[in-house]
């Protein structure tokens, strides 16, 4: 449907037309463009958009710079004609077209929760709403005095509410101690359909509103629905688990078939996997998932997610699976911070409580000898951005406890970090990390730059040049600082990348470089 030469990041269909966003290589400054007729919506490739709503024959979107704090709303026209309709002072989304004259939007007040308000495009004018401030989403209008939508407003999981439209009273509907994560509503408006992100795994029901009705629908396997649509009487959802590649699916409603349209090829060797949890050092149960060998004195990689307001899930991972056949056991915990549990272990590590979650890192490796068998002398530990930066964080903190570690576009020091990201960006992310002015002497104690002096473990640094979250001088940084004393450090910046890698040839010579890397410390050490 389209022949860009670069990514195409997310597409919209309005009026019958496909809009699509790209970027320059993964720099996440997307461009809009009506691709049926090639049309530029916007042609500003020093500003990030992002897409908000269709008002008859205009979208309306937002626009930042890189180095300003301040969102601008635009609406333009498909034959590329912009207007500025108004500015704001924080990161602000365009959540839904409320009427024919105002837009719901929300407007993050910290890295997790949002203030929600009415735009009225006509008058200028900002109405906010009487509700707390709180993760938001899926607001979906049923009729003119009633909607519905998720938060986690009143018992820290994201669950469904019902909204009246015209009081602004709101009721939440269901009680799921897990939070809601895909979620459509049928023509009818009464019968939705949602997952339930339960210990990671993905649950899928059938909910019937009026009658407060949940209805289990079953899946083949235990895993992780990626992307969720509904289309008449089907849904469409992209699948996957630990041992089983990605597959896209059709569920059909009438008759509960479900059919595997397409996808990877099985794997081919026998995988074990487990899932369970482990007490850390303030007796928190941190849960985590394991491709496990059953055997005693096994190589054993521990690999630490992003965000660090995200979550490890149950889903197929390739470096993981070529990891397995290679011998080790790999480990994927969701340490403090993580989302997908109640909204109070998000905020477990947030300031001077960072290096609780290294803590609970290395009470996993600790687990993992007791219980698992893993070779205490024979341990890695990998992470990507905020788990590249908790891995810096274990080889600098706890030296002694690591034969060798990957960092992947992580955070060497929060100060430098927070001076070189994105302005709006840098605002966000003080409300996890420290402020700048405040938080100084913290910061540069637990930094790892300030630290590179103890790493005892052979470190391999990967990062990408267009990078607009973790600026890749952060990965520069480190291993110049690493070299100045004399360790045993490489980096690999990939030209052609940005924070989350696209190109398969990148990820396949990342993904080998770790495995020959992590085989040559363990044979040297037998």
């Amino acid at each position: 449907m389209t022949d860009e030469k670069q990514n195409v990041r997310k597409y919209w269909f309005a009026d019958n037309q496909l809009i699509i966003s790209t970027d320059f290589n993964g720099n996440e400054r997307e461009q809009f463009k009506l691709a049926d007729k090639n049309i530029s919506l916007t042609d500003s490739p020093e500003y990030y958009h992002y897409y908000g709503t269709t008002v008859d024959d205009r979208i309306i979107y937002l626009r930042n710079h890189r180095d300003k704090e301040i969102f601008e709303m635009h609406s333009s026209s498909f034959d590329g004609n912009s207007k500025l309709l108004n500015t704001f002072d924080r990161p602000t989304k365009v959540l839904s077209k409320y009427d024919e004259n105002r837009l719901l939007i929300s407007q993050d007040v910290t890295n997790i929760n949002q203030q929600i308000s009415l735009y009225d495009m006509a008058e200028n004018e900002i109405q906010t709403l009487p509700f707390p401030k709180g993760r938001f989403k899926n607001y979906t209008a049923i009729d003119d005095s009633q909607a519905i939508f998720i938060s986690d407003y009143s018992n820290g999981y994201l669950n469904l509410y019902t909204l009246n439209k015209e009081t602004w009273a709101y009721e939440r509907i269901t009680d799921f101690k897990w939070n809601i994560e895909h979620f459509t509503l049928s023509t009818d408006k009464n019968t939705a359909y949602l997952t339930l992100n339960e210990n990671g795994f993905s649950r899928l029901y059938k909910f019937e509103i009026n009658k407060r009705l949940l209805t289990k629908i079953a899946l083949p396997f235990e895993g992780v629905i990626h992307s969720f649509k509904k289309n008449k009487d089907h849904l469409y959802f992209l699948y996957s688990g630990m041992s089983e590649p990605h597959h896209f699916y059709l569920y059909d409603l009438n008759d509960g078939l479900l059919e595997k349209l397409f996808g990877n090829p099985s794997i081919e060797a026998e995988v074990s996997i487990s899932t369970g949890t482990y007490i850390s050092f303030d007796d928190l149960d941190v849960p985590y998932y394991l491709y496990e060998q059953r055997k005693k004195g096994v190589k054993t990689v521990i690999n630490i997610h992003g965000g660090p307001e995200s979550q490890a899930r149950p889903e197929f991972n390739e470096l993981y699976y070529k990891l397995f056949k290679e011998g080790y056991q790999i480990a994927v915990p969701n340490i403090r911070g993580s989302t997908g549990c109640h909204k109070f272990y998000i905020g477990l590590d947030d300031k001077e409580k960072r290096l609780d979650a290294v803590r609970d890192v290395v009470y996993l490796r600790t687990h993992l000898i007791n219980v698992h068998g893993a070779d205490g002398e024979n341990t890695f530990i990998m992470g990507k951005s905020y788990g590249g930066f908790i891995t810096l964080l274990s080889v600098t903190q706890y030296p002694e406890l690591w034969k060798g570690a990957v960092d992947i576009v992580g955070i060497s020091h929060l100060k430098t970090f927070l001076k070189n990201t994105s302005k709006w960006r840098r605002t966000l992310r003080s409300h996890e990390y420290g402020f700048i002015g405040e938080h100084d002497k913290f910061m540069k104690n637990i930094a790892p730059l300030e630290n590179a002096a103890a790493i005892q473990a052979p470190l391999r640094i990967f990062h990408s040049k267009h990078d607009a979250r973790v600026p890749y001088t952060e990965s520069e940084q480190m291993y110049e600082k690493m070299k100045r004393h004399g360790k045993d450090v490489a980096l690999v910046i990939y030209e052609n990348e940005g924070h989350q890698f696209l190109h398969t040839e990148n990820i396949d010579d990342m993904n080998n470089e770790i495995i020959k890397f992590f085989n040559h410390l363990s044979d040297n050490n037998t």
